[in-house]
């Protein structure tokens, strides 16, 4: 079970990866991660340059407001099969599918894609104590060095958070290629394509929640799952 929900949550690091490489090739503008953003609107703001100035202070309001959005839905830090990630990446597909549709000419759709990583990436805040970030590798990258300077110390248990963490950035690189390759054949209709994979990923989601619903013990104190002996 471990398994298939680190797989999971891989996925949802490519699919981090793909919108934010497309949303670079469309749009030529990032919106996953925000430390240039911030360096570019003192540019902007320097330069007089008010225009591009509001349009970095839209994309990460509306990142920042995606991000609240995640925080009202999860109470807890730590990931759990209780909590309602399913249900938020299809109605996250599905309104990506629509307002590409009929705003997909529209700043407001641009705005829309930085909205939807900042929930996707709010929803995940720990796994089994390692930070979790599907949306950019930042921290992932820091993490791995950290984690290989643990091990040569000996700190042999801090193994798997080094293979998490290096999944993690392969996931997001392979999700950049995949995003680069798909924008390249199908243009625009990539939208809908990456709101049909959400939805899966949602279902997929369900699945598992079903599928492990015998095995699944909650507690009340932190919702996390344990297998019963």
């Amino acid at each position: 079970m471990q398994k298939l929900l680190l797989n999971w949550i891989y996925m949802l690091c490519v699919m981090g990866g793909m919108v934010n490489a497309v949303s670079i090739l469309k749009y030529s503008h990032t919106v996953s991660h925000f430390t240039g953003y911030v360096s570019k609107m003192a540019i902007s703001l320097g330069n007089k340059d008010f225009i591009q100035f509001f349009n970095f202070i839209m994309v990460m309001i509306s990142f920042m407001v995606g991000s609240t959005i995640a925080g009202y839905m999860v109470d807890k830090r730590e990931f759990s099969l209780r909590r309602r990630y399913g249900a938020s990446m299809i109605i996250l597909g599905i309104f990506l599918i629509v307002l590409y549709f009929f705003l997909g000419k529209s700043l407001l759709f641009f705005y829309y894609l930085p909205f939807m990583i900042g929930i996707q990436n709010g929803l995940f805040i720990s796994y089994n104590g390692v930070v979790v970030r599907t949306s950019h590798i930042t921290g992932s990258i820091t993490d791995i060095g950290v984690y290989i300077g643990h091990i040569l110390r000996g700190q042999k248990e801090d193994k798997w958070k080094l293979y998490f963490c290096f999944f993690i950035v392969i996931s997001f690189f392979g999700g950049g290629l995949a995003g680069l390759i798909l924008f390249t054949i199908f243009k625009g209709i990539v939208f809908y394509m990456i709101g049909l994979i959400y939805i899966a990923i949602g279902v997929i989601y369900f699945y598992l929640r079903y599928r492990y619903r015998n095995v699944l013990h909650y507690t009340d104190d932190n919702y996390r799952f344990k297998t019963r002996n």
